[in-house]
């Protein structure tokens, strides 16, 4: 965590801002401080555990950091550093920034393997520099005023500056209930914008610069390239296999005891292998079970821990631990998150603290390597879309009708209704209404006149799109969904949640999916080599079948579901009937109280699912009465 504040008036508050953000970092703090200037630092040990302490500077003192993540590669740039003649105080992997930014000045960043925010101030020139992880592992917003810039970890330790406005982005809570999530640079308040992922800023001679440091879209394969031969093919998969230990590999950096998050999915299983060949028979392995059988993979996280032999824990969920952790989030998530999956991330998080400090999870490898279903979704809008346009209209419209509602963890019906509907639309925009909350013509109807004002909702939720897709050029349409979900849908969204559900517990969640090396190799493969045909993930599960039991790589993906449909007709029932009660939304004036009935009464009638459109707006409104009214 992270803060600089200016002028002198308001230095007083960085204490204040340090706190708010004390469980992430529950070890030490420290902070450093001039007349216009302030840093401040919550530390979570993981690297040098006596004297990593921060913040942290370079010989002479002139250049000084604190910074929030690890940097995974220190070992190796450090040694390159003491041979040209660098002196380090201690063995922390931050130490190495503030001398490698001697070296290099703002560049510094581009030689970092790790997941970071960083905050560096160099007396010599007069210049701040903020950088964040090249995925976004690690958050970082910011507010402007005339001379001031207050920058931070998570918003909350923001609100402990004089004089933040707390009103809502209309665009950005547009954007929220399209997607379930705000993309960047926007964030839910109007005042507020985040650091996008791989950029950095640079404060200096009174000017302010945001720039990106690394381009993912110059790594893609792009249009026009040959298909590839069996033979490439073989050794892609052979350098997949070696890029995966590699990345598992330095993630185990750790002075204190790790583990693995295991859903007895093909991603966490994958980590066991790698760990459990690294560190045979000393694998802590962790995972949550829910009550219903098809929500429940506990069965097939059992199968990987007996296979890798690992020491296994499991967490029984059931509504009522689900209820005890909506509450306790919501003094976490002082941004709406609309991903149900904060949950069990949480749960597990704490379930897992009281054993081990560091966790492995799986995040990134859908995005990089093709694991949704609306990646085949892609696939069949490509012949669905030469049939003839009168039996597209007459024929599927009429099947629309017939499609069946279900509380299961894979909704075919509603994603096959969702695709039939707008399977003829923009790649893209089709693609982030497949796979959104709320739909454009829904959009339009939830909010009150008042709130709207005189354009509709849904003429914003396309507008992320155009900066997100600058420069880059795609094989097909495959391939720009995986890349529109690594820049947005992890981004602000999956690497969110993991974020707070973990840092809500004092626990770190390193993603090795995530490493730069093994994501600018994902992105140069061809999408045949992703999705092939209507099979997922297919280069992924060619290189893990030889490490994996074979009901663990070919099994039907899951995600980390909750049973939320089913759980809103019973045990959630009476929260969601209260917190969007007709009154009281009518008293806050933002969404039309009888649209947002009649989605209840249809989801507890079993006449329709709205699980999705549900869960986005009780997530809302939880935050709302939280954070959004001014409590906090």
């Amino acid at each position: 965590m992270n803060l600089a504040l200016e002028p002198v008036a308001h230095r007083e508050r960085i204490d204040a801002m340090s706190a708010r953000l004390v469980h992430r970092g529950p070890d030490s703090d420290g902070k450093f401080g001039l007349p216009h200037l302030a840093l401040a630092i919550r530390r979570l040990s993981i690297i040098d555990l006596e004297t990593g302490n921060q913040p942290l500077f370079n010989e002479t003192g002139e250049v000084a950091l604190v910074f929030n993540g690890e940097i995974y590669n220190y070992r190796e740039i450090r040694e390159g550093l003491l041979r040209r003649g660098h002196c380090f105080r201690t063995r922390s992997d931050g130490e190495v920034i503030a001398h490698l930014y001697e070296e290099q000045g703002p560049d510094f960043v581009c030689e970092l393997n790790g997941m970071f925010a960083i905050a560096l101030w160099d007396a010599g020139a007069k210049r701040l520099v903020l950088a964040r992880d090249r995925a976004g592992e690690k958050p970082l917003y910011y507010w402007r005023g005339n001379q001031t810039l207050v920058f931070g970890s998570e918003i909350k330790a923001l609100f402990e500056y004089p004089g933040l406005s707390r009103a809502i982005d209309p665009d950005g809570l547009s954007q929220y209930f399209f997607y379930g999530y705000i993309p960047a640079p926007r964030s839910i308040y109007a005042e507020i914008q985040k650091l996008p992922a791989a950029h950095r800023m640079v404060v200096e001679r009174g000017e302010l610069r945001i720039e990106p440091y690394w381009h993912l879209q110059e790594h893609l394969r792009g249009p026009g390239r040959p298909r590839v031969t069996a033979q490439q093919e073989g050794e892609m998969v052979e350098e997949l296999r070696v890029k995966l230990r590699e990345a598992a590999i330095s993630r185990l950096v750790s002075d204190v005891p790790l583990g693995v998050f295991l859903s007895g999915g093909v991603d966490s299983s994958t980590l066991v292998a790698t760990m459990s060949e690294l560190t045979p028979g000393n694998v802590n392995t962790f995972s949550v079970a829910f009550p219903e059988k098809t929500f429940n993979e506990e069965p097939y996280a059992n199968l990987v821990a007996r296979h890798f032999r690992t020491r296994h824990h499991v967490l029984t969920a059931d509504e009522a631990t689900l209820r005890e952790a909506l509450d306790i989030l919501a003094g976490h998530l002082d941004e709406p998150v609309a991903d149900p999956a904060v949950i069990p991330t949480y749960l597990l998080s704490r379930f897992a603290r009281a054993e081990i400090k560091v966790a492995l999870s799986g995040e990134g490898s859908d995005e990089l390597f093709g694991g949704y279903p609306t990646y085949i979704g892609a696939r069949l809008a490509e012949y669905y879309l030469r049939l003839p346009r009168f039996l597209r209209r007459q024929f599927f419209d009429r099947l629309k009708r017939f499609l069946p509602v279900s509380s299961t963890a894979v909704p075919k019906g509603l994603f096959l209704r969702r695709f039939l509907t707008h399977a003829e639309r923009d790649p893209a925009e089709r693609h982030h209404i497949w796979f959104g909350m709320f739909s454009p013509a829904e959009l339009d109807q939830l909010f009150t006149p008042e709130w709207k004002g005189p354009q509709p909702p849904s003429s914003v939720i396309f507008d992320p799109l155009p900066r997100v897709l600058e420069g880059a050029r795609f094989d097909d349409a495959v391939a720009e969904m995986l890349y529109l979900d690594f820049r947005m849908y992890l981004e602000d969204n999956l690497l969110v949640k993991i974020d707070r559900a973990s840092m809500a517990c004092s626990l770190e969640l390193r993603t090795p999916f995530l490493d730069h090396r093994l994501i600018e190799f994902a992105a140069g493969l061809p999408s045949e080599l992703r999705v092939r045909r209507f099979n997922l993930k297919y280069i992924m599960k060619k290189a893990v079948e030889k490490w994996l039991p074979h009901e663990i790589v070919y099994r039907q993906k899951r995600g980390f579901s909750v049973p939320i449909a089913s759980w809103m007709k019973r045990g959630l029932k009476p929260l969601l009937d209260e917190t969007l009660g007709e009154e009281r939304l009518k008293r806050d004036g933002l969404f039309d109280a009888a649209f947002v009935r009649r989605l209840l009464n249809e989801h507890w009638s079993g006449r329709a699912d709205h699980r999705k459109t549900l869960w986005t707006l009780l997530s809302f409104q939880l935050w709302y009465d939280r954070w959004g009214k001014g409590k906090n």
